[in-house]
């Protein structure tokens, strides 16, 4: 299931000349569609018998953002494609995991950061400290319609402007609420419409069963700078 779910958020893509290359994923996504996000340290790693590239792992956990302490987690190396992937031993890992039908961690090429940026571990960080994953609701997909007017906020600002989302039963935008410094600074009656009218949600198909009233997400900004060059605010990505 999370499987089908994780297509719509990564994009692996197998070519001959490129190899193998992955999309980026928002944050916000990150913490509502997977199960696990944590730096480990592989400790060992053994290939299961009858199944093909699967390996089971003896790691420690060095920082968890989602997830419980006591996981196990499974590597799916890709074997023999253009996206293998076998970590090193005793070196740390961004791992992002989603439960298998076993209720197993998985992760693969396309969800681990061997060299994870400041910048994202910074932000990780910070959303651990507001508790973002106790209160975010499960498998919903937040996109971007359009690009956010940037002339709305406030150019000479770090970090990022964190807006809590109250959904209604059409998934629709009923009400935000400025959930740090930066974002209070930068809320008024313009931004919540522009919000309301370039972010949208959707939700799992096999999921579409389940109560939909008052689910919670969050907004996540950030000043980044686009192929042109231009400095744009955009949902933050890992």
């Amino acid at each position: 299931m999370k499987k089908i779910i994780l297509v719509l958020i990564l994009t692996t893509t197998f070519t001959e000349t490129f190899g193998c290359s992955c999309s980026s994923m928002k944050i916000t996504n990150a913490y509502s569609i997977l199960d696990f996000i944590g730096i480990i340290e592989f400790k060992s790693l053994t290939e299961i018998e009858n199944n093909y590239g699967i390996y089971k792992s003896t790691f420690e956990i060095k920082e968890l953002f989602k997830g419980k302490e006591n996981e196990k987690i499974f590597v799916d190396s890709m074997k023999d494609s253009s996206c293998s992937f076998i970590p090193q031993k005793n070196s740390k890992y961004l791992i992002f995991g989603y439960k298998n039908t076993d209720g197993e961690i998985m992760t693969s090429f396309c969800l681990a950061q061997g060299n994870p940026d400041k910048r994202s571990l910074s932000i990780l960080r910070y959303l651990k400290k507001k508790k973002i994953e106790n209160e975010i609701s499960s498998n919903l997909r937040q996109t971007l319609n359009n690009e956010i007017n940037s002339n709305l906020f406030e150019k000479a600002i770090n970090g990022i402007f964190l807006y809590k989302v109250i959904l209604n039963s059409d998934l629709r935008i009923k009400e935000i609420l400025p959930s740090n410094e930066n974002a209070k600074r930068n809320f008024n009656e313009k931004i919540r419409k522009e919000l309301t009218s370039k972010i949208g949600y959707k939700i799992n198909e096999v999921d579409k069963g389940i109560r939909t009233e008052n689910l919670i997400s969050y907004i996540i900004l950030t000043w980044e700078y686009n192929y042109e060059n231009d400095k744009i605010i955009t949902t933050t990505k890992l």
